[in-house]
């Protein structure tokens, strides 16, 4: 019979009901964007499907991997996680975001399209975009990308203990026994920020919905004149 994994310390806990709590509210701000049965359909609708979808499994997933303390498929969840609000936040980086929502519905990669700026909507910019208001999202990208792909984050994390004689222990279980607390609570509060990235987005977009026509233009042309103005002055 299998031993289950130690329990958790406190913290840990705290923050596994939190994410189910991010989850659930996640959910139902998704719920708020799509309106009623009779509200009008837009192809950056089919976005929020997908995000919102990707978003709960993996926030489920994460719940159920930290709890058997496998933190190879947690930070693997983590980057997919991030990978979800970044390549969303790509629609408010180009002209024209139905149209974007209706190539990526075709087959387009994301990373392959541009903004309106002309740049690449690749992961290493999307991730620039928002490391102002996220300083830790540029190095926990990078760190996370060898765990979607099979890399020496993986060998590293088979090593059990480094013996003075230099002989090396590994460790090739389902569960990842060596990480303190704080390692996991590193991990779940960077999968908590990155869920409000991506309710920030979620909720621009309900609010975009909500205008008339005439407001989202006012709003249009108040975003210009605050990017000129911002920029040096109206000249």
């Amino acid at each position: 019979m299998t031993t289950p994994p130690p329990e958790h310390g406190s913290s840990v806990r705290a923050l596994l009901s939190a994410v189910d709590q991010d989850r659930q509210a996640l959910l139902n701000l998704g719920l708020s964007v799509m309106g009623n049965g009779g509200d009008p359909f837009f192809p950056v609708d089919l976005l929020v499907f997908g995000a919102l979808k990707r978003s709960v499994s993996t926030a489920a997933a994460m719940v159920m991997m930290v709890e058997a303390r496998n933190m190879v498929c947690a930070r693997t969840l983590l980057r997919t996680h991030i990978d979800t609000s970044l390549r969303f936040s790509a629609a408010w980086l180009v002209e024209k975001p139905h149209e974007f929502a209706t190539e990526i519905l075709k087959g387009e990669r994301i990373d392959q399209m541009k903004g309106r700026d002309g740049k690449k909507l690749t992961d290493a910019h999307l991730v620039a975009t928002h490391s102002d208001d996220h300083p830790w999202l540029s190095d926990v990208y990078a760190n996370l990308s060898g765990y979607v792909h099979f890399s020496g984050s993986h060998i590293v994390d088979s090593v059990n203990m480094l013996e003075d004689d230099g002989r090396i222990q590994f460790a090739v279980t389902a569960e990842d026994l060596n990480f303190p607390d704080a390692s996991w609570v590193e991990v779940l509060e960077c999968f908590r920020e990155n869920t409000e990235i991506l309710a920030k987005y979620l909720e621009g977009y309900r609010l975009t919905k909500s205008m008339s026509p005439e407001q989202l233009e006012a709003a249009r042309l108040a975003k210009c004149h605050a990017a000129r103005t911002g920029a040096g002055g109206e000249g």
